[in-house]
Parts: structure tokens; C-alpha cells; sequence
């Protein structure tokens, strides 16, 4: 408790520190070092000031978004430390982690940071990419968001808000070339249709770029063959979004955003990078046909005898080599080793690559103002998101593990409903918003898993699932004024509830392999699942505005993930520590304590956000992988209790007009402190490394502009980002491999805008030094005695024209 004591006094400590710069800053004292400009969020379902609101929040702008060059989720982890984009089988398979809450590879549950696209949820089993083209602002909120959005999360929330349509004709083009064959381009032509009344907006992007790896194995299946291998990891999309606000009177608005994404290509492949000996399949003995005594004897007791291997009649392993002569004979321990020395860009992968993905996000705002006080707003919203990715899941050339010609496929459509009124009363002392919600979300999976291509053990399961989730809400939730009541001006307290209601139904559909099963096995299986949810999250909160500068705040909130079922192995009733697909809900509790400052350090204008808290999370929703029978499977089950400890600083000032400075910090002590589960109804097993966290992660930055002239301004931008390394499995105490390395990545820019004309150019150079990193794996080395990991992009450079008009 020491540590958690001094994180939470560090906001009470700050003011003694700060006082004397606001007490200079309230003096009156300016000069032309402008002030760090103000930025507007949205956590609380109304427009209110970055500085004033009592939330962690990191908030990038359109400017910074341009800066840094954001095109991917990739990109949007190194510029808001602390937000984890971690990477499963694949480069296109993508979670987001905060504050210890994640999504684990191959698990149904709900992500624990959910993404949303205009106010309307974007995140789910299926997941979906977003285009990060003509975006007014990114927001993550951190930590729980049980009250005001649509859809409980644990861990936070990502707000993606596009450019609204403006009161004047005009608009931007750019483009954009880069090595690896990058061409970029988007647009946006902004068009008042009827002045004041009709505002209309059409944006849209193009991107192609060749893929970072090459694939040497002789006889790859897919893409283009030369002398050097297939490149894989290529990415070949475009997008177009609508956008138009209609305001028939000065009372209603109603604004429309149809958006639209087609992504073709593949994905970067996961590449082994350690082995397990003890996990449960001996494949690094049957992948090892050279000892031919070893593999005949392991297949025949894969197959009971009956494969008949043996050194004078049927040898399997002469067989096997003989149609695979491109395989290096001593399996995957040797095979390991020249993969670490040619490195993470040049792998050799037998399975298929590819990625499709086809995203329609439609949102409809209408607000109505009653009075001078009081708003009356709906969201509608609609999300189709259909993606089709397969991948080679063990990254090596033996035929183990992969999605074969029919990939891994997720269907996902979403309705919703939200109605909202907002307002003040009690003499305006009360801010509040009560509201309904509604979503109806249909995700149909159909994944294929080729296992064990070692004739005779050839094996082909597919999973073939629909899951319906029928979700009713009512909240509250307001803020009171309590400098009269108490007599302390600017102290507030916040208090909201949600009471949610989620049906949910999973039905095993004919393609799945279950359906094949003998009937006496059949019998023990439940085609047709369902459970109901009812829960209630909350805040209580207590904000303090010491002076225009200065806001303490003190808040405490649960959330919930609900619990399911597991798509990826037979439907059999009952939880996963029994072997079955059901997993219980999760509950996680947080108190935080926060500080925020805008002000002047000095005369420099300066800002400074701090935030402490713990989280206590109740049975925690994680994967193990095992043999349920013969067959592999990812059991979803439930870690009974767990405690992170966070602390989160970020920071800027602007010591001259033409210079800014700043940075982030996040420390995060994740760990599970009840942690025996029983997999599959075995031994209880300790879970005790905390996956998908780093325990330090930062950033710094320096922004130069320097004004030339009456119009011309050059600018220089360097960003570093770091952070420490991070397990990818829940009992990394089981498997020693399943860790990242820390790693440190420079971003720079240059650039050169003309105000007045409107055109700039800018030069990119990514990950400066060429460091080689990755961004997350599948830790199959209790199942498979191998684990695999996703690298990170290496060095890119990009120019780029863009023109205002």
C-alpha cells in the first residue's frame, strides 16, 4: 500500500509546486508568447474545456494528428503513451490496452477500450480499422466508462471525431510518395449548399504501399514470386465519408456522416521467436524428420499405431521429406535459429496471407434546443464491418498451424439508438444529462484452422458461430455546484448510474466442424446458447476548481464486461475452467485522483496534467490455450481477482512563440493477486504475468515554427517514444518466451507552409534509427512448444504537398 499511498498524495503535493506561477500568471504579465491553446473534449457528453474536466484524458487535434503523420492504429500508440495497439496473429488482427484492460487473441469477450466514430460504437468481435483521414480530433479517455457511452468498458474509450462541414466554400488535396512504393492521397471539398441552412462535406483517401517483409519459402501460394520472395504486409484501401449538417432553424441541427472503407492486401506474418519444450504438442520433436526413428514413432502414437511407420515399409518421415525438400530437416529448433538471424523482414510462412476488410459507419445526430437551458439530442447509428484475414499462425514454414484458403471471417452489424436530454438547473448549480439506449449487434465468425499437415494427420476444424447481443440502457448522470452549499467556491460533485440489460444468444451454425462430431459426443454439446445481463455501473466524484488555472478532482467508478462464449472450440456447456465455452462476467471497481494545470510557469506558458489511481478487477476475462480431446482449443476463463496501479503525467509549455515542449509519462503496476484457475477442469494453474501492459511507457517532443517572411513558416518536429517490455500471455511463469523487449522509436518532420497560399510541404522520416521492435504475438508455447510474435515497421521516409483552398 506505500506505493499506492504516494501516487495518490502526488496531486495534493503538485499545488505547492505550482501556486507561485499562477499567482505570476495572475499578475497580468504578457508578452507574444502566445498561450498554449485551449482544446474542447467530449468525455462528458458536453463541449467543455480539456483543463476544466475532471477526466484523464489524451487528446490529439487535427494540427498534431497532421504532425505526426497518424495514418493507422499503429501510429496512434506513439502519440498518446500509455495506450497500448497490441497485435495478435497478424498485423491486421489489432486490440487496443489501457490502464491493464485488453482484448486476448482468439477470445469473444468485449474489448476493454471500445472505439467510437461520431458518438456511435465502432468496436466488437469483429473488430475493424479506422481511416485516419480528415479527423478533427482523437480523444482516449482512460479508465472506466460505465455511465455515459454506449457500451460499458473497463478500460477506456477512443473518440474519433471527423471534420464537420464548414459555413464556406473550400477544402484541402494532398498526396503523398514514400519508399516501399507509398502513394497517399486524400481530399476534402467543403460545400454551403444553402447558406446557414444545408452544409455539406465530401472527404476521401487512397493508400498503397508494399509490404515490409519478403517471403523466401519456395512454393508460397499467394502474391508474386521472384528472386527474393514474395513481399507480404502490402496494404491496398480507400475511403470515402459524407458529411451534412442541415439546420432548418436556429433551434435544430441534425448532422448526417455516412463513412465507407475498403481494405485490401495482407498482413505483416508473425515469425517464432522461442520455444517451450514442455508445452503439450511435441512439435518440436515431430517437426523434426530428420530423426527418422523419433518422427515415426511420434506419429504413430499421434494416430494409434495405425500410421504404420517404420524404417523398412511406409516411412513416414523419408515420405514427408521427400515432398517437402525445401524444410530444414531439424525442425523448428534449428529453423528458429536462422529466422533470428535474417531477421523479422524476411520470414518463411507456408499459409496463406491476405486481408479484406469492407467498413460502412453511418451516424445521425439531431439535437433540438428547448430552451435557453435544455437540449434534446438523438444518435442513431449503424455499423457494418465485414472482415476476411488469414494467416500463417505458427510463422514458419512446417505445415502446424494455419487459416488455409478460408481464413478467418467476422460479419458484424450494429443499430443503435441513444436519446439524450441535456441541461442545467437548480440556478444553473446542476449540469445533467439523462438518456435510453438501445443496440441490436449481429457477428457471425467462420474461422478455418489447418492442424498437423503431417500425412496421415492431416486435420481441418472450422468454427462456424453467430452471436446476437440485444442491449437496453437508462443513466443519469450530473454535476452539482456546491461553493454555496458548502461555502468553498468551484468545488463539485459528480454523481451517475447506469442500468444495463444485455441478452445475449450464440447459436453454432451447420458449418461448424461440431456438426461432425458422433452423436454421442453431440449429445454433450449446446447448439443454441444464451444468458441475460443485468448490471448497474456508476461514478461518485468530487472536482475542485481552485482558481481559473488549478482543478483537483477525486473520482471512483465501476464498469463491467459481461460475460459469453468462446467461438473458437466445441459448444460445451459450462465455464472455461471446466472445459467449456462459457466465460462469467468481469467487474472492475477504479479510484483516481487527478490534478490539472493551465497556466504560466514563470512567464512561460505551461500545462500540466497528473492522474493516479488502482483499479480491482473481479474475475478478469483471459485466454489459455489447451487440448480439449485432440483437438487445440482457446478457452476464455475467468482470473478471480486483480489490482493495477497506474500513475499518468503529461505535460507542455511554450517557452517562445516559436518553440514547444513537451512529454508524457505512464507507469502501470498490473498483477493478478488471486490467480489459480482450473483449465479445462485440470490442476488449478497460477496466472501471474499481466499481459498486454508495459510497465513504463513515455514520450517526448519538440515542435519548432518559425515564421519567414510575411507568410512563409518552417517547421520542425522530433518525437520519441518509449517504453519497457511487456508479457503477451497471462502464465508467462509457464512460458518463459512470451515477453517483448522494451524498445525506443524517433519520429521526425520537416516542413514548410505557406499561410496565405495555402500550400505546404513536408518531409516524414519513421522509427529514424531503423529500430527493430514488435508490437505483440501469440504465446501458444504451453500448447504448441512455440510462441510467435508481430514485428513493428521499420525505417520509412514519406514527402508530402498539401493545398488548402
Amino acid at each position: 500500500m506505500g506505493s499506492l499511498k504516494l501516487l495518490l498524495a502526488a496531486p495534493l503535493l503538485a499545488p505547492a509546486f505550482i501556486t507561485p506561477a499562477m499567482a505570476q500568471e495572475s499578475s497580468g504579465a504578457t508578452d507574444d508568447r502566445s498561450a498554449i491553446r485551449e482544446i474542447i473534449v467530449t468525455a462528458q457528453r458536453r463541449a467543455e474545456s480539456l483543463q476544466r474536466t475532471p477526466v484523464a484524458i489524451d487528446v490529439l487535434d487535427e494540427d498534431t494528428i497532421r504532425k505526426t503523420a497518424i495514418a493507422s492504429e499503429a501510429d496512434l500508440q506513439f502519440a498518446t503513451p500509455g495506450l497500448t495497439v497490441r497485435a495478435g496473429f497478424s498485423s491486421n488482427q489489432l486490440n487496443y490496452a489501457l490502464r491493464g484492460q485488453s482484448l486476448d487473441a482468439f477470445s469473444d469477450t468485449r474489448p476493454g477500450v471500445v472505439p467510437y466514430f461520431n458518438e456511435v460504437q465502432t468496436g466488437g468481435v469483429g473488430g475493424g480499422s479506422t481511416a485516419f483521414y480528415d479527423i478533427q480530433s482523437i480523444q482516449v479517455l482512460k479508465g472506466p466508462q460505465g455511465t455515459l457511452f454506449g457500451r460499458n468498458a473497463t478500460g477506456g474509450a477512443v473518440l474519433f471525431t471527423s471534420t464537420k462541414p464548414k459555413e464556406e466554400l473550400g477544402g484541402y488535396v494532398k498526396g503523398s510518395l514514400g519508399n516501399y512504393d507509398l502513394k497517399q492521397f486524400d481530399a476534402a471539398l467543403n460545400v454551403p449548399i444553402v447558406e446557414d441552412k444545408l452544409l455539406a462535406r465530401l472527404a476521401g483517401f487512397f493508400e498503397q504501399r508494399d509490404g515490409y517483409q519478403r517471403n523466401l519459402f519456395q512454393g508460397q501460394r499467394f502474391g508474386k514470386v521472384d528472386g527474393s520472395g514474395n513481399r507480404i504486409g502490402d496494404v491496398d484501401r480507400f475511403g470515402l465519408r459524407g458529411s451534412i449538417t442541415f439546420k432548418p432553424s436556429s433551434t435544430f441541427t441534425n448532422e448526417l456522416v455516412v463513412d465507407y472503407l475498403h481494405s485490401d492486401g495482407s498482413s505483416l506474418a508473425n515469425l517464432i521467436s522461442s520455444l517451450e519444450p514442455s508445452g503439450l504438442v511435441p512439435l518440436i520433436a515431430l517437426t523434426n524428420f530428420g530423426n527418422e526413428t523419433q518422427y515415426n514413432g511420434i506419429i504413430n502414437a499421434f494416430t494409434g499405431g495405425l500410421a504404420g511407420c517404420n524404417q523398412t515399409t511406409n516411412n513416414c518421415a523419408a515420405q514427408f521429406a521427400a515432398a517437402n525438400p525445401a524444410l530444414d530437416p531439424g525442425g523448428i529448433a534449428s529453423y528458429l535459429n536462422a529466422q533470428d538471424q535474417r531477421g523479422p523482414f524476411r520470414v518463411e510462412i507456408d499459409g496463406p496471407s491476405y486481408f479484406k476488410g469492407r467498413n460502412v459507419v453511418v451516424s445521425n445526430i439531431s439535437e433540438l434546443e428547448l430552451n435557453d437551458t435544455t437540449r434534446l439530442r438523438g444518435i442513431a447509428g449503424y455499423t457494418y464491418l465485414k472482415n476476411e484475414i488469414a494467416g500463417d499462425i505458427d510463422g514458419t514454414p512446417y505445415p502446424i498451424d494455419d487459416n488455409g484458403n478460408g481464413g478467418k471471417n467476422d460479419t458484424t452489424e450494429q443499430y443503435s439508438f441513444e436519446l439524450q436530454l441535456l441541461g442545467e438547473a437548480m440556478s444553473d448549480k446542476l449540469e445533467y444529462v439523462v438518456g435510453a439506449y438501445y443496440a441490436h449487434e449481429k457477428n457471425e465468425n467462420e474461422t478455418t484452422s489447418r492442424l498437423f499437415q503431417f500425412p496421415p494427420l492431416n486435420q481441418t476444424v472450422i468454427y462456424n458461430k453467430l452471436g446476437t447481443r440485444k442491449q437496453y440502457a437508462a443513466y443519469a448522470q450530473g454535476t452539482y455546484d456546491l461553493s454555496d452549499a458548502v461555502g468553498v467556491e468551484g468545488l463539485g460533485i459528480t454523481l451517475g448510474a447506469r442500468f444495463t440489460q444485455e441478452d445475449l444468444r450464440f447459436e453454432t451454425l451447420a458449418g461448424d466442424t461440431a456438426f461432425n462430431a458422433p452423436p454421442a459426443v453431440q449429445a454433450t454439446y449446446d447448439f443454441n446458447q444464451t444468458k441475460s445481463y443485468s448490471n448497474v455501473s456508476w461514478t461518485v466524484g468530487l472536482d475542485y476548481q481552485v482558481n481559473p488555472n488549478l482543478l483537483l478532482y477525486v473520482v471512483s467508478r465501476r464498469s463491467y464486461k459481461n460475460g459469453g462464449y468462446n467461438g473458437i472450440q466445441p459448444p460445451i456447456p459450462g465455464p472455461g475452467s471446466q472445459g467449456g465455452n462459457e466465460y462469467a462476467r468481469e467487474a472492475l471497481t477504479d479510484a483516481e485522483v487527478g490534478l490539472k494545470f493551465s497556466g504560466s510557469v514563470g512567464s512561460v506558458p505551461a500545462r500540466l496534467n497528473l492522474a493516479a489511481y488502482q483499479s480491482w478487477v473481479k474475475e478478469g476475462q483471459r485466454v489459455a490455450y489447451t487440448l480439449i480431446g485432440p483437438n487445440p482449443a482457446a478457452l476464455t476463463v475467468n482470473v478471480p481477482r486483480s489490482k493495477i496501479t497506474g500513475l499518468e503525467i503529461d505535460g507542455q509549455i511554450k517557452p517562445t512563440s516559436w518553440l514547444s515542449i513537451g512529454g508524457s509519462l505512464n507507469y502501470t503496476d498490473a498483477r493478478f493477486t488471486s490467480n489459480l484457475v482450473s483449465i479445462a477442469g485440470g490442476a488449478p494453474v497460477a496466472f501471474e504475468t499481466y499481459p498486454d501492459t508495459p510497465e513504463w511507457s513515455g514520450s517526448v517532443f519538440g515542435d519548432v515554427s518559425v515564421p519567414v517572411g510575411q507568410s512563409l513558416l518552417v517547421n520542425f518536429r522530433g518525437d520519441l517514444y518509449a517504453q519497457s517490455d511487456f508479457w503477451f500471455t497471462s502464465t508467462g511463469n509457464r512460458n518463459s518466451g512470451a515477453n517483448i523487449d522494451g524498445y525506443a522509436l524517433v519520429n521526425l518532420r520537416a516542413g514548410v507552409e505557406d499561410l496565405d497560399a495555402g500550400w505546404s510541404l513536408a518531409g516524414y522520416l519513421k522509427n529514424a534509427f531503423d529500430k527493430r521492435f514488435y508490437v505483440g504475438g501469440i504465446a501458444t508455447g504451453e500448447l504448441f512448444q512455440f510462441n510467435t510474435v508481430v514485428p513493428g515497421a521499420p525505417r520509412t521516409w514519406m514527402v508530402e504537398a498539401r493545398y488548402r483552398f
